[in-house]
């Protein structure tokens, strides 16, 4: 188990979740294949901004949702912020 990885499926359950599945335990893994690209991407050099539109391209065009302003920028930060504050994996 990586501590950044599963802190960011975590964040992207808890807090993301555009299609709504937090609630229910049999769907905790729905967003973990987002999370490695999002961990991968960390990993070499990614920025807020380019995982924002990553996420904001995951809910427009990739599931067909109207992207929430602001959200995706946000979980951006907070990804960046579990990278800074854990240790390097």
């Amino acid at each position: 188990m990586i501590p950044e990885l599963e802190a960011i499926k975590r964040l992207f359950l808890d807090e993301w979740d555009p299609i709504g599945v937090a609630e229910f335990p049999e769907a905790c893994d729905e967003y973990d294949s987002y999370a490695l690209q999002v961990f991968t991407s960390l990993h070499n050099g990614a920025r807020a901004e380019s995982i924002a539109d990553y996420l904001s391209w995951l809910e427009r065009d990739h599931m067909g949702l109207t992207a929430l302003s602001g959200r995706s920028q946000t979980i951006a930060d907070k990804v960046i912020a579990i990278h800074n504050s854990l240790p390097a994996a």
